[in-house]
């Protein structure tokens, strides 16, 4: 967790000081809200995985299946509110999710091959 708040802080402050250069602060905002739909994704995730990893096969799959539409939903929701701001908006919200993901992701992926 220390590193992924790290990263995405160090990832924060590249494309801040860019928004900053452009003219463009006021989307340092929309890249946050895309950080915490990423985090909020990610914890959803990790939490359906906990509970399929400890509940019986059928329950298992409803576990991820509900998971997957709650993830989706949260995530359609704050898009189609970004698309309706601005395009601006919304293209940094986006970025801001797509780097939070991937982010945790790298470092999954890195923990995992560690092992």
């Amino acid at each position: 967790m220390k590193r992924l708040i790290m990263g995405l802080g160090v990832i924060t402050l590249a494309v801040g000081s860019m928004l900053v250069a452009n003219g463009q602060t006021e989307l340092i905002g929309a890249l946050i809200i895309g950080f915490v739909t990423g985090l909020v994704f990610l914890g959803n995730m990790s939490l359906r995985l906990w509970r399929a990893a400890h509940a019986a096969a059928s329950n298992a799959k409803r576990q991820m299946l509900w998971g997957l539409v709650l993830r989706l939903l949260v995530l359609f929701i704050v898009l189609f509110a970004a698309v309706q701001i601005s395009t601006q908006v919304f293209c940094i919200v986006a970025l801001g999710f797509v780097l939070c993901y991937a982010w945790a992701m790298v470092l999954m992926i890195r923990m995992n091959s560690a092992k």
